[in-house]
């Protein structure tokens, strides 16, 4: 559905958004309902008032969990196969010490440089955009992984950046809808404001991981000429 004659693939901004809307949404189920259900620690200690400290190490380990899992479940779907809940799940614990290596350099470089310049930061985020991917299908390490990202993005930045750019957008917009809806609401309303909250920001994150895993293959496909099936034979 999703392939190409190697050397002759042209994808661009609204294809890789396309692309990345027609997999969550026809994998829904597995692909939300997997993304609340590795939330759900989080939310609970968000619930019983844990420290901020506690929370962030919480979303940044269970947080990449779900992405690991969810670009498995992508190429999964990339390659017509169904996205099995337990199998994603065995595939994301299976990566994620490397996972979380790459998470937390590129979040501290990426913050330091949006503090500097803002510039900066975007560039790196669009630089090292398929990091984790790399992580997960080659099994690269840390320092590898960001710089096969960011051989791979070259000469395909403003595309990678654009997708980015207005994911976030839809994303940012779905959420403040939300936002909005539920604005204002306090005492025994509270606990129904920040559930609400959970699941608009794991939604999000589903269709941002589900992205990563797009790029990920389109810039494979486009400069490389490979398939989605020697893609994913990591997985077999």
């Amino acid at each position: 559905m999703y392939d190409a004659r190697p050397g002759g693939f042209e994808w661009g901004v609204g294809t890789a958004i396309s692309t990345t809307f027609s997999i969550v949404f026809g994998n829904f189920v597995s692909f939300i309902g997997l993304t609340l259900l590795i939330g759900v620690p989080t939310l609970l200690l968000t619930l019983w008032g844990a420290h901020e400290y506690l929370l962030l190490v919480a979303d940044l380990v269970l947080g990449q969990v779900v992405t690991i899992t969810l670009i498995y479940g992508t190429v999964q779907s990339l390659r017509g196969r169904p996205v099995g809940v337990g199998e994603g799940l065995s595939q994301g614990l299976g990566r994620l010490p490397a996972a979380l290596g790459v998470a937390i350099l590129s979040g501290i470089g990426i913050v330091i440089g949006l503090v500097l310049l803002i510039v900066p930061g975007l560039y790196l985020a669009t630089l090292w955009a398929v990091a984790v991917p790399v992580v997960v299908i080659e099994r690269a390490g840390v320092g590898g992984s960001f710089s096969r990202s960011s051989e791979l993005t070259d000469g395909r930045r403003w595309r990678v950046f654009g997708a980015i750019v207005v994911m976030a957008i839809i994303t940012a917009v779905a959420t403040g809808i939300v936002s909005a809806a539920i604005g204002g609401v306090s005492g025994e309303g509270l606990t129904t404001s920040l559930i609400l909250q959970w699941a608009v920001g794991a939604i999000t994150q589903a269709f941002m991981s589900a992205l990563s895993g797009v790029l990920y293959y389109f810039l494979r496909r486009d400069k490389e000429g490979a398939d989605i099936e020697s893609i994913a034979s990591v997985f077999d």
